[in-house]
């Protein structure tokens, strides 16, 4: 190796080995990265009842309407990207999961759930060690990176062809015998090797000497310019030590997300819903065997702040939502709607507070509301696995049908979650909220009391997790 060849590989080491400290550098950042994409799983809910922040499974239930989803987050580009895809499937039924499945739910909805998930910020991890540690480690990579330096004799074009021809000569019975020996300039830069020679472990003794050539060739490649130089300390040397030798845990990270839920929502009214005194009159205008469709649209955009330390876990999102759809998706329906008859002769329905809903007519016209979001969550406990979470939102009218009922309406549910952790992840979320739900401004909201219950189980489709052999 060439003086000033040795020379640029000092200085590029030392340009990135200064980038370490303490506060805010304690791994390399392509390690950091890596370690933060894995971390989508920990807090599964959110406010909507959609699986929406992770790729799980999920399910709740309260007394009015079950709901089941499924989301998968999945990388677009490379493995550092900050930009993932979201990709799910939801489905609710009126009243309970029983009914959900049944032909007597009035109102089902199957929809499909697209988005964008955009990571912003600078991401970080938290130390786990004091300052001595950290210098002890970061001693440990100079040295583990300086190899090039001082066993400058290997890393030789030479070495290449000497490897190559021992490699072959592995094959060669005759020779097999005298390898000590006709190599031994060569075995004496590689102790292990020549441990595994003496010890006939010779496909050992290959694969060792196969990876010893992939190092010194990439090592040379790197030498041809400053650049390659630079992503060859940066990717392979530091990288690999840092993936060893991982002295961070937890993370902190942010990250936009926008998603687009569209589905056919059914209604299905039997003689059960209609006024006995219009049954006749009613079905001689409209065959009841015809279910009413209607497309479901709603738009979700939210700002994520997850942060995984030591003896917590929080999680928080705020966010806005556009919701295009029938009046019958209305949050403020109590009970099943019936068809009757007003003063006018018009048919419009009646939820089972008598409220008037809207004319049967405008089923089918846009109804568009709008909603503001606060969702949080927090697990304190030592192995993290129990804490609380609170969901706010305002519910706001943009839009609708004339004669259709409607006020702006708050939520606020709060309760105990709890998290099922094996192998230091998520395995299983479990939450039970008690609150007010959908309830009106300026009105008694003892009626508006409520529980649900909520079931998460994660899956990670867009990371596979590496078996490490044991020494």
């Amino acid at each position: 190796m060439l003086g000033q060849e040795v020379e640029n590989y000092k200085k590029t080491l030392d340009t990135e080995l200064n980038k370490y400290n303490l506060k805010n550098y304690a791994i390399q950042d392509k390690l950091l990265k890596e370690n933060i994409s894995e971390a989508f799983n920990y807090v599964i809910f959110s406010n909507s009842d959609l699986v929406s922040n992770s790729s799980a499974f999920g399910y709740t239930q309260n007394k009015e309407k079950t709901n089941v989803s499924i989301s998968a987050n999945l990388r677009l580009g490379s493995k550092l990207s900050p930009l993932y895809a979201r990709v799910g499937a939801n489905a609710s039924g009126s009243k309970n999961l029983f009914e959900f499945y049944s032909d007597n739910s009035w109102s089902n909805n199957v929809s499909l759930n697209l988005g964008l998930i955009l990571k912003v910020g600078k991401s970080s991890s938290f130390f786990k060690g004091n300052e001595k540690e950290f210098n002890l480690v970061h001693a440990k990579r100079r040295i583990n990176a300086s190899e090039q330096l001082f066993k400058s004799n290997k890393y030789t074009s030479s070495i290449i062809k000497d490897i190559i021809n021992l490699k072959k000569d592995i094959f060669d019975i005759d020779r097999k015998k005298h390898l000590i020996s006709s190599y031994s300039d060569l075995l004496n830069e590689m102790p292990d090797v020549k441990k595994m020679i003496k010890e006939k472990k010779y496909e050992e003794a290959y694969t060792m000497l196969d990876a010893e050539e992939k190092k010194i060739q990439e090592y040379l490649e790197a030498l041809k310019t400053k650049n390659k130089l630079q992503k060859y300390i940066e990717n392979n040397i530091l990288y690999e030590f840092d993936k060893k030798n991982d002295i961070t845990y937890g993370y902190s990270l942010k990250w936009f997300d926008l998603n687009l839920n569209l589905g056919n929502s059914t209604y299905n009214f039997t003689a059960e819903n209609i006024d006995a005194n219009i049954l006749d009159d009613f079905s001689n205008s409209f065959n009841l065997s015809d279910n009413l469709n209607k497309l479901k649209s709603v738009l979700l955009f939210n700002f994520n702040h997850a942060h995984n330390a030591k003896e917590t876990i929080w999680y928080y999102q705020i966010g806005v939502s556009v919701s295009s759809s029938s009046f019958l998706e209305n949050a403020l329906i109590n009970g099943t709607p019936k068809i009757v008859q007003d003063s006018n002769f018009e048919y419009i329905l009646e939820d089972d507070d008598e409220q008037n809903l809207g004319r049967f007519n405008s089923i089918k016209e846009n109804f568009k509301t709008g909603s503001f979001n606060i969702y949080s969550a927090i697990f304190f406990t030592k192995k993290k696995n129990f804490g609380f979470n609170l969901a706010v939102s305002h519910n706001y009218l943009i839009d609708r049908p004339k004669g259709v009922f409607f006020n702006n309406n708050f939520t606020t549910l709060f309760g105990p979650i709890f998290r099922k952790v094996k192998d230091d992840q998520t395995s299983l979320t479990f939450g039970i909220d008690m609150g007010w739900e959908n309830a009106i401004y300026k009105t008694k909201v003892t009626n508006d009391f409520t529980g649900r219950i909520r079931v998460g189980i994660p899956f990670n489709i867009y990371t596979k997790k590496k078996t490490e052999k044991k020494p």
